[in-house]
C-alpha cells in the first residue's frame, strides 16, 4: 500500500509540473517517515550526500568542465574543418559533414545540448545557404546531436556508471561501438533523403595537402578524447583521473596552443560548470535515494511479475520495456529517465532475462535518445528550434525517417548482444 502511494505522489506531483528532483525526493521520504519524521530528513540527507560523493561522480564535474574550456575555446571551427575535408565530396556533403562534425565534438563535450548549440550555429546556416530545406537542416543538426551521449566522455554514460555501479570504461567502449554504428547509419539515411535534390551543390574532394591541414590543425582539439579514451582502455587511468587529465589538456590546448581563451575568461567558465554540476548532482543525488527506496520495497520483483504475466518471451519482455521508454522519452529528459526507470528496470534486464549490465545500459540509453527527437519535450529540437531560429513544427516534418531509424537500430542493439559487449569484452573492462 505504501510503495502505490509512493509512486502515485511522485506521478501526480511530475503531472503537476514539479521539477523531477523533488517529485523523486518527496516520494522518497514518505517512504523514510516510517522511521519517524525527525529520522526521515536525516536519512534522505544522508542518501543524498553518499549519492554525490563517490569517486566515479567525482568525474562528472570535471568532464563537464573541460567540455566547457574547449567549446568555449572556439574547436568547433576546427573540427567543421576537418570532417569537410574528410566527407564533404559525398552526396549531401555537408549534411554528411554535419554527422561527423558530430561525432567529433560528441568526444570533446559529452553532451546533446551543446553539440547542437555549437555545430548547429555554423551548419544550420551554411546548409540553408546551399539549398537543403530548412527544416531539414534542423532535424538533421537535432539527431546528429544525440551522439554525444553516446560517445566518450558521455556526461549520461558516466552518471549511469556512478549511479548503478556499472564500468564507466565499459560503458565508454560500448557506447563508442554503437555511436559509430548509428552515424554510419545517419549518413546512409541522409544520402537516400538528399540524392534526388539538384539544388544541393556537389563538392570536389579535397585535394592532399588541404586534408593534411585541416587534420594537422585539427590535433590538438581530438587528442582530448584520444588520450581519455585510450588511457581508460588501456588501464593507465580510471574516468574520474581521465578527467582531471582532461581539464589539463583543455587548458594547454585553449590558452597555450589555440590561443583562443585567456586566464581572465576561466572564472566565468568555471562558475557555468559549477551550475551545471549541481543541477546534475541534486538530481542524481535524489535518484539514488529513490532507487534505494525501490529496491527496499521490491518494485522491481513487482515489475518483473506483472511484465512476466504479460510474456515469457525475452525478447517480447524487452520490446514491452522498449515501448515504456520511446513514451516516457516523449516527456522527460533522458538522464532523469534514466534515474528514474534505472533501478526498477536494469533488474528486469539483468535478473530475469540475463542480459548483462552493459548491454542494458546500451538499451537503455538507446531508447531514450529517441525522446531527444520527439515532440513535445524533445530535447535536441528545442535546442535546434532556438539556435536555428525556427519552429519545431518545421524540424518535426523532417525528422521522423531518422526516429525510425533510431528505433530500428535500438532493437538492433537488443538482438545483437555483441554489438555492445564486443570492444568492452576485447579490452577487458567487465560489465560483460
Amino acid at each position: 500500500m505504501l510503495i502505490a502511494v509512493t509512486l502515485l505522489a511522485m506521478i501526480g506531483l511530475i503531472i503537476l509540473g514539479v521539477p523531477i528532483f523533488s517529485a523523486m525526493g518527496f516520494a522518497s521520504m514518505i517512504h523514510y517517515f516510517e522511521l519517524g519524521r525527525t529520522s526521515a530528513g536525516v536519512v534522505l540527507s544522508q542518501r543524498l550526500y553518499a549519492g554525490v560523493t563517490g569517486f566515479a561522480f567525482l568525474a562528472v564535474p570535471m568532464f563537464l568542465l573541460a567540455g566547457e574550456i574547449m567549446t568555449r575555446g572556439g574547436l568547433t571551427d576546427r573540427l567543421i574543418r576537418l570532417a569537410r575535408a574528410i566527407v564533404g565530396h559525398f552526396t549531401g556533403g555537408l549534411a554528411q559533414v554535419n554527422v561527423l562534425s558530430s561525432v567529433f565534438f560528441g568526444g570533446i563535450s559529452g553532451s546533446a545540448h551543446a553539440d547542437v548549440a555549437a555545430i548547429g550555429s555554423l551548419l544550420i546556416p551554411a546548409m540553408k545557404k546551399e539549398g537543403y530545406p530548412p527544416g531539414f537542416a534542423g532535424a538533421l543538426t537535432a539527431v546528429t546531436g544525440t551522439l554525444s551521449p553516446m560517445i566518450p566522455p558521455s556526461i549520461v554514460l558516466i552518471i549511469y556508471g556512478s549511479t548503478f555501479n556499472v564500468s564507466i570504461g565499459a560503458l565508454f567502449a560500448a557506447g563508442l561501438s554503437i555511436a559509430l554504428f548509428l552515424a554510419v547509419a545517419y549518413m546512409l539515411m541522409t544520402y537516400f533523403l538528399v540524392r534526388r535534390n539538384t539544388k544541393i551543390p556537389k563538392h570536389p574532394r579535397a585535394a592532399r595537402a588541404e586534408l593534411w591541414a585541416a587534420f594537422k590543425n585539427g590535433i590538438p582539439a581530438l587528442g582530448m578524447p584520444v588520450i581519455i579514451v585510450g588511457g581508460i582502455f588501456m588501464g593507465y587511468f580510471t574516468a574520474t583521473e581521465a578527467a582531471a587529465i582532461a581539464v589539463f589538456y583543455s587548458l594547454v590546448v585553449t590558452v597555450g596552443v589555440y590561443k583562443t581563451l585567456r586566464l581572465r575568461d576561466l572564472p566565468n567558465i568555471f562558475r557555468n560548470a559549477a551550475f551545471t554540476t549541481a543541477a546534475v548532482a541534486i538530481l542524481v543525488g535524489v535518484a539514488i535515494s529513490f532507487s534505494y527506496v525501490m529496491v527496499r520495497r521490491q518494485v522491481p520483483q513487482m515489475a518483473a511479475g506483472y511484465v512476466l504475466s504479460l510474456t515469457t518471451n525475452p525478447i517480447g519482455i524487452a520490446i514491452l520495456i522498449l515501448i515504456v521508454l520511446l513514451i516516457a522519452g516523449m516527456f522527460i529528459d533522458r538522464t532523469a529517465n534514466i534515474l528514474l526507470f534505472g533501478g526498477i528496470l536494469i533488474p528486469i534486464f539483468t535478473q530475469v532475462l540475463g542480459f548483462s549490465p552493459v548491454h542494458t545500459a546500451m538499451i537503455i540509453v538507446m531508447a531514450l535518445g529517441v525522446g531527444h527527437m520527439t515532440p513535445p519535450v524533445g530535447g535536441t529540437l528545442l535546442t535546434t528550434a532556438l539556435v536555428g531560429k525556427m519552429s519545431v513544427v518545421d524540424i518535426t516534418r523532417y525528422v521522423w525517417p531518422y526516429i525510425i531509424l533510431e528505433v530500428a537500430v535500438t532493437m538492433v542493439v537488443i538482438l545483437a548482444p555483441p554489438l555492445s559487449e564486443f570492444l568492452p569484452r576485447l579490452l577487458g573492462l567487465g560489465g560483460v
